[in-house]
Order: structure tokens, then C-alpha cells, then sequence
């Protein structure tokens, strides 16, 4: 799994504003799977969903669904939030030297980011994260493996 600093650059794919799409909710069309109107219509039982969007899912949508990022990875906003390497910490706790991990051993909790299926655009902001128990499961969590890139 990235670290939570992986996964971060991974997904703003050099940008700096809340999504890689940009800084308006409206640039998420064609990009992410959120709860939106489409969802409320067919079936979800969220209590809150984006008004003005309609991804076309109720739940999961098939992974590349969607526009991909400048790096070419596709679904980093929204459709399942993904664990990450690191415990979950404020941001102060010191990562290890090297790695840039915040050791998982140190806290009760895995951090999580992307945002999911279920969830607003404001909770699938690139800087949002998530704690979940090491064990825990759930419909809106995957997985994003990593791997080293050798040039």
C-alpha cells in the first residue's frame, strides 16, 4: 500500500487544488463516483448527496469509469476510499526516517483517503482522510497497490 504522502501526490497529480479536477465541484462530472442524484434515484440511502451531479452509479462503478488524472490513475476520487501503509495520526506524529510512514504499530488506526461511493465532495478532497480499525471491512473500502517506479 502507498503511504498516506504517496498516495496524496499520486492522486493531486501536481495540483494543489482540492481535487485534480480543480477547485469547483461542478469539474468532478465525468471524474468521480460520489453520492449524487443519480444514486438517490435509483435505490441509495444516503441522508445527504451533491446536488447537480449524476455519475451514473448508485455504488461501485467499474474501475477507469472515469476520466484519469495527469498521472493516468483513474478513481481517486470517490467509488471506494483506499487504505493507506500508515497509521492514523494527527499530523504531527513524526514518520519514520526513510519511509515517510507513520508507523501503524504506534496507533489503533489505518488512514484511508479518497473518499467513497457514499460520500460528499467535500469528504474526497485530496487532503481528507479517514481512520479505520487495522481489521475493520466495508462496502466502500478497497485497496490501490503500489510499486516502485525504476527509471
Amino acid at each position: 500500500l502507498p503511504t498516506e504522502a504517496q498516495w496524496e501526490y499520486a492522486a493531486r497529480a501536481g495540483t494543489s487544488t482540492p481535487w485534480w479536477t480543480g477547485e469547483d465541484r461542478a469539474s468532478l462530472a465525468g471524474c468521480a463516483n460520489l453520492a449524487d442524484g443519480y444514486g438517490r434515484t435509483h435505490g441509495a440511502e444516503w441522508t445527504e448527496w451533491e446536488q447537480g451531479l449524476d455519475d451514473g452509479n448508485t455504488v461501485h462503478a467499474r474501475v477507469g469509469s472515469y476520466r484519469a488524472n495527469a498521472f493516468g490513475l483513474f478513481d481517486v476520487i470517490g467509488n471506494v476510499s483506499e487504505w493507506c501503509r500508515d497509521g492514523y495520526a494527527d499530523y504531527t506524529a513524526e514518520p519514520r526516517s526513510g519511509d515517510v510512514e507513520v508507523d501503524p504499530a504506534s496507533f489503533p488506526g489505518r488512514a484511508a483517503r479518497g473518499g467513497s461511493y457514499m460520500d460528499l465532495a467535500v469528504l474526497a478532497r485530496s487532503a481528507v482522510r479517514i481512520g479505520y480499525a487495522p481489521g475493520g471491512t466495508a462496502y466502500h473500502l478497497g485497496c490501490r497497490p503500489a510499486r516502485v517506479l525504476r527509471r
